[in-house]
């Protein structure tokens, strides 16, 4: 097996239509709730002179909280389905990585092969679910928010220390690996704008976190196919 083989096994590279469904199904619940809100304040405004009961609002217009309640599932579902996919591809490279590098009878490399090997990995499944679950229970929804700026954070850092050890791994080969480095980023600043805008600034995050992420696969990609080594 040579590298050309296994450069197409590591075809993990993440679709950017993923960002787009989000995208899409974010301005509409957000065009859902501002009707919505537009709608109680009309309620109000009608009924100031008379006795009204605000759940009487809410039953009236359930088929509209409804579908809110729907739209609000689609959006943070395929928005938790994104940072898993993020996640598992990161654990999907490490994995590729590990074969290659274990397949090449070099000495030295073994402890840079181990040092990619005890990179841990966050668990892909278990930080979506919660993302899912907080998000749903009313006060709780910042933990939902926090958590995804997690994933999105560490996901930058698991790179950014793939890098480096690709680095010195290929070194061993007599390899100096030519990239456009993972950029280094104010995350202390991010968080605070993702608070302040209500997470708003998230949609932008998650998709410069693919898009990192696609740009060093695609870095490697181009990489292995320069290579002719044969294991």
């Amino acid at each position: 097996m040579n590298f050309k083989d296994l450069r197409r096994e590591i075809n993990i590279k993440i679709s950017l239509k993923y960002i787009f469904i989000i995208w899409i199904l974010f301005i509409g619940n957000l065009i859902l709730y501002s009707f919505f809100i537009y709608q109680l304040v009309l309620y109000y405004a009608t009924n100031i002179t008379a006795s009204y009961n605000v759940f009487s609002f809410f039953y009236s217009n359930i088929s509209l909280l409804s579908i809110i309640e729907i739209s609000g599932f689609l959006f943070i579902g395929a928005f938790a389905f994104t940072e898993y996919k993020l996640l598992r591809s990161l654990k999907i490279h490490q994995e590729k990585l590990i074969q290659i590098l274990s397949q090449i009878q070099i000495p030295n490399l073994e402890s840079q092969t181990n040092e990619i090997k005890n990179l841990k990995m966050p668990n892909s499944l278990l930080f979506p679910i919660m993302i899912v679950f907080f998000f749903f229970i009313p006060l709780l929804e910042i933990v939902s928010l926090i958590i995804s700026f997690y994933v999105v954070y560490k996901s930058h850092k698991i790179l950014e220390r793939l890098e480096n050890l690709e680095d010195k791994a290929f070194s061993v080969l007599g390899i100096k690996l030519q990239r456009e480095k993972t950029q280094k980023r104010n995350f202390v600043l991010y968080l605070v704008i993702t608070l302040i805008t209500f997470g708003f600034f998230m949609l932008y995050l998650i998709f410069e976190a693919i898009k990192e992420f696609n740009l060093h696969v695609e870095e490697d990609y181009k990489l292995l196919d320069s290579i002719e080594f044969w294991l």
